[in-house]
């Protein structure tokens, strides 16, 4: 299989997300809604409903490319009452979402959106467990989740229409109560399953390992 490098992916796909800032008990939180992978091919079925929807464990190292841009601001209110609006910009992908390119190129995909379990944006596992435990000591309901009982009509929102709901959320434990919540939600979940709720994550460190996830995924996912 050949193993696509990021400069070429940038050349063939745009990335576009919703970045924004929570503020929970007096503490501000990096976080992001959704991210667009889009394939640049300038055909109009890469604009409407997603080929997947791919829901990983948070939104990671991922960014604003415009380095100037300042995210709004939001109170938890705003984010669970829909006191808030999506603002879609372009965004600098991270490791797993290069992975979620190159399986784009082999099963012919025009557009994957990404969803998280969590918002906060933290590149670091051991540092967004402890963002983690400090936002849901802050807040226990977790507004920063998209199992949130009032975030769940978004939530279905983002998956409606398409065929493929992709879990791919690694085995981070501070999470494993939304996994089970997710699955709980939405029906008819693939990816790749490890013990319950868990399911591989895209982007494992080794190159070889990066090419087994993606055999994997190819083989496994419906085409």
């Amino acid at each position: 299989m050949e193993f696509v490098y990021a400069d070429e992916l940038k050349r063939s796909f745009s990335v576009r997300g919703d970045f924004y800032d929570v503020e929970i008990a007096g503490k501000v939180f990096p976080c992001r809604s959704v991210l667009e992978i889009i394939a640049n091919a300038g055909d109009s079925e890469a604009t409407g409903v997603p080929d997947a929807v791919v829901i990983m464990m948070n939104p990671g190292s991922s960014r604003p490319l415009d380095i100037s841009y300042i995210p709004k601001c939001y109170s938890v209110s705003d984010v669970l009452d829909g006191g808030w609006s999506r603002e879609l910009i372009p965004a600098r992908p991270d490791n797993a979402q290069y992975q979620l390119m190159r399986l784009m190129l082999l099963k012919r995909w025009k557009h994957v959106r990404v969803l998280n379990l969590s918002d906060l944006r933290n590149g670091n596992s051991g540092s967004f467990s402890v963002d983690f435990e400090d936002a849901q000591k802050r807040d226990p309901s977790s507004p920063h989740s998209i199992i949130h009982p009032k975030r769940l009509g978004g939530l279905q929102r983002d998956c409606a229409g398409s065929s493929r709901i992709v879990a791919a959320w690694g085995s981070t434990e501070v999470l494993r109560n939304a996994a089970i919540a997710f699955l709980s939600e939405i029906p008819g979940v693939q990816g790749l399953q490890l013990d319950y709720p868990w399911y591989r994550y895209p982007s494992p460190y080794r190159k070889d390992q990066k090419i087994d996830w993606l055999i994997s995924a190819f083989d496994k996912l419906e085409t």
